[in-house]
């Protein structure tokens, strides 16, 4: 038996939709007065409100773990990660501006073969075979090819990543908060910006359901290079997450962030 992995968005549709795509043109001509309060209320959260007011466990994230997401759009043959680990020479107190420098002094410094690489197996990009540094297969991500539809990861028997099957799906457009389950353990990424999503939390949701909370497992930050460019520096805290699962998920999500753009494009013409 195969294992999967699938990501979605958390939260649901304030009236009641279910993978619907809402397209909605507003003309220059529209103010904010015209807007209705429903839609000023679905325009200003991103996020998913359940997720977002979990209390948050106070210990800093301790990452042991650095990857950089190399920088890809959506007609991009193959995704690579590279793993900066060893070869970092400052410690983790934060994605500061000396930190981002320091990672690109490193990929600078050295030449690194990718430790994870999605191969695109047809030009919409909606299957990938996954492959480690020894070019062996680890996954299979299959992709819909709209933003709300279900993102799968399906590992190989015997995985060392994750060890049994998973199914989540997306339930409404505009949300972006994604997430995905494994060994039980809800996680989900969540923009740490209402509007911008050039830096993102990986938090793992920890306690009884009377008592949830949040912890920072994984952080995210790149440059700005436009709506349809994503990659960037992925710290990973390994004790609390595999690190092949935090790099996967994260390019889904990235891969669904440029869907959103595009869909937005669209909509607008």
């Amino acid at each position: 038996m195969s294992t999967a992995i699938a990501l979605q968005d958390m939260g649901t549709s304030q009236n009641g939709e279910k993978g619907t795509i809402r397209h909605r043109t507003i003309s220059k001509s529209h103010t904010k007065s015209s807007i209705s309060s429903e839609d000023d209320l679905w325009i200003d959260t991103p996020h998913d409100t359940e997720c977002s007011k979990l209390p948050l466990d106070t210990r800093p994230l301790a990452p042991t773990a650095v990857y950089w997401i190399s920088p890809h759009g959506l007609l991009t043959k193959k995704i690579t990660v590279l793993d900066l680990t060893k070869d970092m020479s400052v410690s983790y107190s934060g994605m500061t501006n000396e930190y981002k420098e320091e990672v690109k002094k490193t990929l600078k410094d050295h030449s690194f073969s990718p430790a994870i690489t999605c191969h695109r197996n047809n030009w919409l990009g909606l299957k990938y075979n996954v492959t480690d540094d020894q070019d062996n297969n680890i996954a299979h991500w299959s992709h819909h090819w709209t933003s709300v539809g279900e993102a799968i990861l399906t590992f190989a028997d015997n995985s060392p990543h994750s060890s049994h099957p998973i199914s989540l799906r997306n339930k409404r457009w505009g949300l972006r908060t994604e997430s995905f389950v494994l060994d039980s353990v809800p996680y989900f990424w969540e923009m740490d910006s209402l509007w911008h999503s050039k830096n993102m939390t990986l938090y793992r949701v920890v306690g009884s359901e009377e008592h949830h909370k949040k912890t920072e497992v994984a952080k995210y930050a790149q440059k700005w290079w436009g709506s349809f460019v994503t990659g960037g520096t992925l710290v990973v805290d390994e004790k609390a997450l595999d690190g092949v699962v935090a790099c996967l998920s994260l390019v889904v999500v990235l891969k669904k962030k440029r869907q959103r753009a595009a869909e937005r494009h669209n909509g607008a013409e």
